[in-house]
């Protein structure tokens, strides 16, 4: 997962050499969101929403997360942040593995851990604030919450803190678990495969040059089926997502120049510069070098809201945090 995902105004809260778990705060513009394709994630994932709304996508199913809730989002499921709700949205994500919270004892992970991430019918659960008092949701949100100010303050020992609020949390989510007795009928844990296939493959493959024939069959179903069961569940052809996911994984070299236009367009499955400046144009609303300086701060306006001012929308939103009230997202960035 590349740096970009972080976002602009985002931050890493754990150790950069941590690679068990990672907690990052998140302050994100609504421009921001909506061309990131869906990341398959090999690591148990938390939304913690503490301001603004925003609607997230797992595998083919949506829904809203907004301040105060959380959303828990099992090992090896597709997911994306669709859109937020408010011109500002902010939020940690907790990536923690299940080797972290095992710590090389078998028996606990078989035990606590192995359900829950074999458990095809649970996707993802969320969780809002309950109206009575140390229930189970409530406990995971604080605990979530902890962990992430004890990473951010680290303390004395904050690591020993940091993983005590991490058991407290799975602890709920696994009563949760066990009390919502996961079952699903056959035929949506098969779409969910399905379409974690599909996404799977042109997100490790999208580098390359591929046809539409080529992906079907790598995918096992019919050029037809392929482009029909795509677009209902995603909402685009495979061909739009596959060059959301090379628009994607070009960011860091885009956002950090280390390279040419030209270089980084053939590292990222493009003809050519001008090909990969006029798709990332459609996909962002703006040049490379325009997304660039507004993400360096060097230009203080969003060129993707500036964009929609020119198209006769209200004000774009600047990085001072004032926001146009009521400004529409284009639809490329939904």
């Amino acid at each position: 997962m590349g740096k970009y995902y972080i976002g602009k105004g985002a931050q890493l809260l754990t150790e950069e050499s941590e690679e068990k778990i990672r907690i990052r705060q998140l302050e994100l513009l609504s421009p921001e969101f909506g061309h990131m394709p869906c990341i398959k994630g090999e690591f148990f994932t938390f939304i913690l929403a503490e301001e603004g709304q925003m609607q997230c996508q797992i595998n083919q199913e949506r829904t809203d997360l907004q301040a105060g809730e959380a959303l828990f989002i099992n090992a090896n499921q597709s997911y994306r942040l669709i859109s937020s709700r408010n011109e500002r949205c902010r939020f940690y994500v907790i990536e923690v593995s299940a080797g972290y919270l095992a710590a090389g004892d078998e028996s606990l992970r078989e035990k606590y851990l192995a359900p829950v991430a074999e458990a095809e019918a649970f996707a993802y659960c969320r969780f809002v604030p309950s109206e009575e008092e140390d229930t189970d949701e409530d406990i995971l949100l604080q605990a979530l919450l902890a962990a992430a100010q004890t990473a951010a303050g680290r303390d004395l020992a904050y690591e020993l803190d940091m993983k005590s609020w991490m058991f407290t949390a799975w602890g709920s989510l696994y009563k949760k678990f066990i009390q919502l007795a996961p079952s699903c009928k056959n035929a949506v844990i098969r779409e969910r495969t399905k379409l974690n296939r599909m996404t799977g493959y042109l997100a490790s493959n999208c580098n390359e040059k591929l046809t539409l024939a080529g992906m079907a069959e790598a995918c096992q179903v019919s050029t037809g089926d392929f482009c029909r069961f795509f677009k209902k569940h995603m909402g685009m052809t495979p061909f739009e997502y596959l060059q959301k996911c090379r628009i994607w994984n070009s960011m860091d070299a885009v956002i950090d120049k280390t390279a040419s236009m030209g270089e980084i367009a053939s590292a990222n499955g493009f003809a050519g510069a001008s090909y990969f400046s006029e798709t990332f144009r459609k996909e962002m609303g703006c040049s490379p070098a325009d997304y660039r300086k507004w993400y360096k701060g060097i230009n203080e306006e969003c060129p993707v809201a500036a964009a929609n001012q020119d198209q006769g929308e209200e004000k774009a939103p600047k990085k001072s945090g004032a926001a146009a009230k009521g400004k529409n997202v284009p639809s490329y960035l939904l």
